[in-house]
């Protein structure tokens, strides 16, 4: 699955403690939409390859209920219909996500996520049912921690990832009988700083520590790996007062030792896009 460099790392915001003190916020705040497309040359998502090398178009956006609580959605599509090609690689890929986020403090954000891959075409013993998060479904939740120190003057930021519900199940054996959730967590700590030319660099380091349910298909499955090591180079465009166009290009290395896993696509992914925001 999922998910393409700084971009997608700017969604990560979250949680769904919606209590009194949020409905009085709501009265007070202005309700207001963020909108993005992205149009990149492939999908890469913490150094796993969906979709082949194919490019897509990746749609998101954000509605702030109150200045502490926000819903979204994320969504791409590369507009292939198989979704393996002759060779058994990955094809075809499509996926809608919802997200709920709560900012706990100005640094610290909670992030439900909830994960919905359904497959292009038709594929034997596996589900595309929306409410299947069972071992043959295409869905999962994601619990998020986001832990961002920008707003303290310090251009850093964590992320910490569990899986914990849907379609994250430990395989018990060489039949492929699913055993019990794994909840496979993910780290992933990076650092954003401006630079001359109105650059903008987010160094990127993320890892699996716990595999065993095969969740990150192009990583190691007994023992942590190193699947996400990278940067993104950004620049802002000002197309109007209201728009907004950055362009970027990301190089993402999958330091995983699992070969066999990784021989479709290699080790190394170079992207290109360019983000309309509004």
């Amino acid at each position: 699955m999922k998910k393409a460099g700084l971009i997608f790392v700017l969604m990560l915001t979250n949680s769904i403690l919606f209590a009194q003190e949020n409905a009085i916020d709501t009265v007070k705040v202005k309700k207001k939409w963020d909108i993005n497309l992205d149009i990149a040359s492939r999908y890469i998502w913490r150094g796993q390859s969906w979709g082949g090398k194919y490019p897509v178009a990746q749609l998101y956006g954000n509605y702030n209920v109150s200045d502490k609580f926000s819903v979204g959605f994320w969504a791409t599509h590369n507009f292939k219909k198989e979704y393996y090609d002759a060779n058994g690689a990955s094809k075809g890929y499509q996926e809608l996500d919802f997200i709920f986020n709560y900012a706990i403090t100005d640094y610290l954000t909670v992030s439900l996520q909830d994960y919905y891959w359904p497959s292009t075409d038709k594929q034997e013993g596996v589900s595309n049912d929306f409410f299947n998060f069972g071992n043959d479904g295409s869905q999962s939740i994601d619990l998020q921690f986001l832990f961002d120190f920008s707003e303290k003057g310090v251009p850093i930021w964590f992320t910490l990832s569990t899986l914990i519900a849907g379609n994250d199940f430990r395989y018990k054996d060489e039949n492929d009988e699913k055993g019990k959730q794994n909840f496979t967590t993910y780290m992933e700590i990076g650092y954003d700083f401006e630079a001359p030319l109105g650059l903008n660099i987010a160094p990127v380091v993320g890892a699996v520590l716990n595999n065993k349910a095969e969740y990150y298909t192009f990583a190691d499955y007994n023992k942590p790996s190193f699947v996400n090591l990278g940067c993104t180079v950004s620049k802002d465009i000002q197309l109007s007062e209201s728009i907004t166009m950055p362009i970027w290009l990301n190089y993402t290395y999958n330091a995983a030792s699992n070969k066999t896993n990784l021989e479709p696509f290699g080790k190394q992914f170079l992207l290109a896009g360019v983000t309309f925001t509004y």
